[in-house]
This record gives C-alpha cells, structure tokens and sequence, in this order.
C-alpha cells in the first residue's frame, strides 16, 4: 500500500471540497418550458428527416393513456394527430423526446408507406434513422416504469 504524507492545509481543501453543499433543486438552472411550439418545431425537424411530407400537428394533452401516441387524420388530407401527455413530457430529457416523437413519426411513416405493415418494431426501425437506440431504450423504460410493467426491448426494437 502506498502512503502519501498529508497537509493539513490539503486536507482542509479536500473536505471543504466534499463538505459543499448541493443547491436544492429550486437553485438549479431549469431548462426552457417545452410548448406546443417547440414540440412542433421538433417534430417539423424529425419530419423532414425522415421526408415525411403528410402535415402532423402535436399537442400536450392534460392525460393520454399512451403517453405518446399518434392518430390517423380524421378526415381526408388533414393532418396526422401526435398527442403527448404533459407529465410524462416532463419525465423526458430533450433527446428522449426526440426519441419518443420519431417513434411516433415511425408509425406516420409506416401509415404513408405501407399501413398494412404497422408494428412498434418497424416504427422503431424508422425512428432510428434519426435518433440513436439508447434513448428510445431510455423512453420505454420510463413507460414501463410509469405503467409498473416490464417489456421486452428486443420485441420493440430488435438486437
């Protein structure tokens, strides 16, 4: 075991170092609000990456059962519906929300290109041409810990 001679002027340096204390949560800085605006202006990003061209419109609702979800447009040409639920909304870092929207925008993708093909995997597959795995395994773990469940990420985004 090596042992190194100590100062107290050194040992009054470290422990004042250890000693300080943390800023209560209210002293931290705070990120920006996330509005409708900001959410839509994410989504208009993640579109074009994907050349998604049917219009979408996001909204923060009070309570989605789903967290995220999107819904086909009510009526012809109209836009695809993306609804997210605003305290799962604040549960997410600004990349797993990126994530959670190009899952989202994964399914407009699949519903545009081949509707008879719809799954969760393959909205995946397309969301991950955008973003990277680790924050769409980062989304579903924050869902299923929200909902007391457990799945299987291989299912939901493959090896």
């Amino acid at each position: 075991m090596l042992s190194f001679p100590l100062s107290a002027a050194y040992l009054v340096g470290l422990c004042s170092v250890v000693l300080q204390p943390r800023p209560l949560a209210a002293e931290r800085p705070v990120a920006a609000p996330r509005t409708q605006a900001t959410l839509q202006e994410t989504v208009d990003t993640v579109k074009a990456s994907l050349s998604i061209e049917h219009p979408v419109v996001v909204s923060i609702v009070a309570n989605n059962t789903r967290v995220v979800s999107v819904a086909a447009p009510p009526e012809a040409g109209g836009p695809f519906q993306l609804a997210v639920d605003a305290a799962f909304l604040n549960l997410l870092t600004d990349d797993e929300l990126t994530a959670a929207l190009a899952h989202e925008l994964g399914h407009v993708w699949v519903f545009t290109h081949h509707p008879y093909l719809q799954t969760e995997r393959l909205a995946n597959e397309i969301a991950m041409r955008v973003v990277d795995r680790a924050s769409l395994e980062r989304v579903y773990g924050k869902v299923w810990a929200r909902d007391g469940t457990k799945g299987d990420l291989v299912s939901f985004l493959g090896h």
